[in-house]
């Protein structure tokens, strides 16, 4: 059985998941009766946002039709991937001559006129055949009969032809046992009566079946079908870290575009991304039912970003169909199959691309196999640890999970490692058979930016550091550690891998687990040095101001716009102090800057803002770009003279008077009134640069006599009133409910 390894990469909300329903369907791994819209998109929130926040992989199983376009294409060109299957460049001329039969011909009628057809069809070729040869049948080195085909091509290939309404099983058995007692290897059989040409390949060859690639036996042990691995990735730069794990682990990548928005930012990067892993790109444009007049267009400027001719590019309907059985077929021909990352005798070795915990079975570690093979109860080792295990369970993606005896070269599966310790788990390293060097460089994912949790009252501290912990079992990328401080209480210090990922696991905390908690102003990670040396600060609570040098981590980013926007955009650049570098003509519409940006000012709404002045055009992408010396101070925020470290924020100091002041204000809406006035003051450097004021409730006195009651006594009232505010303003501990910090917390 052949194996295909691919993935399907695109910017946010091109159509990945649908493609990745309709590929399901067409190959019959989901009954039609199970599927559902976003199928492998596990997670409710995923199915909610629309996107994909988690990589999904799924093992199908297919038996290629090829359309007689692509076979003459393939017969034509004969460096393609015609060298993968057995006596790959003569079937595919035979293949298109028989579409050119049937595209003439049509439906109807007899083998025998079909059999004449094709006969002057190869006459018109290179190929050298036979329509009236006897074949010998053997059993047990003797002859017991002849059989004699319809055609014997190049005295390699023998082809009989049918016309039934369909072929199945009966019909290859037949012809496969004919290949069991002749000395050929492969046969075809056309049946020109079905709906849409039937075109199989029957092999009996004993050096094939020797091959130990596939895990699941043949159904009939003579139909060539192939093993296709799919890898589903998310789209949004947040996971970047995840999908260049998930492009290592296959050779091939359908690079999908949707024709509406054409080519964005996050298109380019996964493009670089499947370049730099040296994978074989298809192109395909989604969403021509919608657009079929811009598919043409998209296409010309997806084959100039890929290097191909626009008639490589595929177009379909992810959502009705359209063209995906064509761009499915693309993948079997185009693909190659698995090779080595590995030589020597370093043992078996599979690379981790992702991992989720199991109760029973521990870690299940996501791999790739690149040598050798793994099965049941076989020790293995973690090459960046060194920690050794015993395999529990191995099984591959249906998408659910399916146990085999063993995953072998090429496959892509699971390894149940029986650990109990998510963290030992790294996304990106190697599991060997014995101790060697692994198959790439390993390296941690980096949180970028840092929010403080903390419970509220109808949630104890417990439950968040377990909500957290439940999370990490499938999320990685995920670090956090204790917290605290006087006025919040315990909590935790969580790191991510971008704003995406914190609203994300925000809500998945609220949803999944029914927690209720306050955050802190998102944060990045700051380098300082004193006289103790060099060290970083992740949180502003922390930061003294005390230091010789403070420096930021800063990011290139690129924006990919149309060009009516530029002007926009540039104004956009000067509040967020973004450095345009550099603007390029991508296409005839739209233009790409270039630019560097301290990675602070992404986490201040830049996305939504790039939106709002491009009417949702504009898209970005970014990488990290080193560091930048700074000078900012620490805002901090007073409610009645307490400070709230979850409003304490590190701001540039030209712009702390600002920000203090808008701070206080907003808080001045926000907050209801008291018994009591409260002060609202923001204050820096032990300065108190903003105040506001809320004032006390009054509460009416009532009406004393005709003309309002006796005023001594009315004065009286007042005293003791004010007194009473005096003693709970001295005694007031404001409390800031969950509602009013994410109103305040909001972008």
């Amino acid at each position: 059985m052949e194996i295909r390894n691919f993935v399907i990469i695109a910017h946010v909300d091109h159509g990945k998941s649908t493609l990745a329903d309709r590929l399901l369907e067409i190959t019959g791994t989901i009954p039609a009766r199970q599927m559902k819209p976003q199928y492998l998109d596990r997670l409710e929130l995923e199915r909610e946002r629309g996107i994909t926040i988690k990589m999904a992989p799924v093992r199908m199983l297919y038996t290629p039709q090829i359309n007689a376009d692509s076979a003459r294409t393939d017969a034509e060109n004969e460096q393609g991937n015609a060298e993968n299957l057995l006596y790959g460049n003569i079937t595919y001329k035979i293949r298109a001559a028989a579409f050119e039969v049937r595209k003439n011909l049509g439906l109807g009628h007899k083998e025998s006129v079909y059999h004449n057809a094709l006969a002057q069809e190869f006459g018109k070729t290179d190929l050298k055949f036979e329509t009236e040869k006897n074949i010998g049948v053997f059993y047990d080195g003797k002859k017991v009969g002849s059989y004699r085909p319809d055609f014997v091509i190049e005295d390699k290939i023998i082809v009989e032809l049918k016309a039934l309404p369909e072929i199945g099983r009966p019909q290859t058995e037949q012809l496969w046992s004919y290949l069991k007692g002749s000395d050929y290897k492969l046969a075809l059989l056309i049946n020109f009566g079905s709906k849409e040409l039937d075109i199989k390949r029957v092999i009996y060859d004993t050096a094939r079946f020797q091959r130990n690639s596939a895990s699941i036996p043949r159904e009939s042990a003579q139909v060539e079908r192939y093993m296709l691995n799919l890898i589903d990735t998310p789209g949004h730069s947040d996971f970047a870290y995840e999908v260049s794990r998930a492009l290592l682990a296959v050779e091939g990548a359908i690079l999908l575009v949707d024709v509406s928005k054409g080519i964005q930012a996050q298109t380019l990067s996964n493009f670089r991304l499947a370049r730099q892993a040296g994978l074989k790109i298809i192109g395909a444009v989604n969403k021509i039912d919608l657009y079929p007049l811009r598919a043409e267009k998209t296409k010309i400027s997806l084959a100039k970003l890929i290097g191909v001719q626009p008639e490589e590019i595929y177009a379909v309907s992810a959502k009705t169909g359209d063209g995906v059985k064509e761009l499915l077929e693309g993948v079997v021909r185009q693909v190659p199959p698995p090779k080595d990352l590995k030589t020597g005798g370093d043992g078996s070795q599979a690379l981790i691309f992702d991992s989720l915990y199991n109760d029973h079975k521990g870690v299940l570690a996501f791999s790739r196999v690149f040598s050798g093979e793994f099965s049941n109860d076989q020790s293995a080792v973690l090459l960046s640890s060194k920690r050794k295990f015993k395999i529990k369970e191995t099984g591959f993606f249906t998408p659910d999970f399916k146990p085999v005896e063993k995953l072998s070269e090429g496959e892509i599966g699971y390894l149940a490692t029986g650990l109990k310790e998510p963290n030992l788990i790294k996304i990106g390293d190697t599991i060997g058979s014995r101790e060697a060097e692994p198959l790439i460089g390993f390296k941690e994912p980096q949180p970028v930016i840092f929010v403080s949790f903390y419970p509220t009252e109808q949630t104890t501290f417990e439950d968040l550091e377990n909500g957290f912990k439940r999370l990490k079992l499938n999320d990685a990328a995920l670090s956090f550690e204790k917290d605290s401080n006087e006025i919040l209480g315990k909590g935790l210090k969580v790191g991510f891998l971008g704003e995406l990922h914190f609203e994300i696991t925000s809500e998945r905390l609220e949803k999944e687990f029914n927690l209720e908690f306050l955050t802190t102003f998102p944060s990045v990670i700051y380098r300082v040095t004193d006289k103790n040396g060099s060290h970083f600060i992740k949180h502003p609570q922390n930061f003294t101001g005390d230091y010789f040098k403070i420096f930021q981590p800063m990011i290139k980013l690129e924006i990919l716009t149309p060009t009516d926007y530029l002007n926009q955009i540039l104004s956009l650049a000067k509040i967020f102090h973004l450095n345009i570098l550099e603007i390029k003509n991508f296409s005839e519409d739209n233009l790409l800057l270039i630019g560097r940006m301290p990675l602070a000012e992404l986490i201040k709404d830049f996305s939504d803002q790039l939106k709002s002045v491009s009417a949702g055009y504009a898209s970005f992408s970014y990488d990290f770009d080193g560091e930048e010396a700074v000078d900012i101070g620490k805002l901090e925020i007073l409610v009645a003279n307490e400070p709230l470290p979850a409003l304490t924020r590190l701001v540039l100091k030209d712009e702390v008077e600002r920000e203090g002041r808008i701070l206080v204000e907003r808080l001045k809406d926000l907050l209801p009134q008291q018994q009591f006035s409260q002060a609202l003051q923001a204050k820096a450097e032990g300065k108190i640069i903003a105040r506001e004021t809320i004032p006390a409730m009054r509460k009416e006195l009532g009406n004393f006599g005709k003309n309002g009651g006796d005023r001594t006594r009315k004065m009286k009232l007042w005293k003791k009133q004010k007194r009473g505010k005096e003693k709970l303003q001295s005694m007031a501990k404001v409390k800031i409910s969950a509602e009013i910090f994410r109103e305040l917390l909001k972008k």
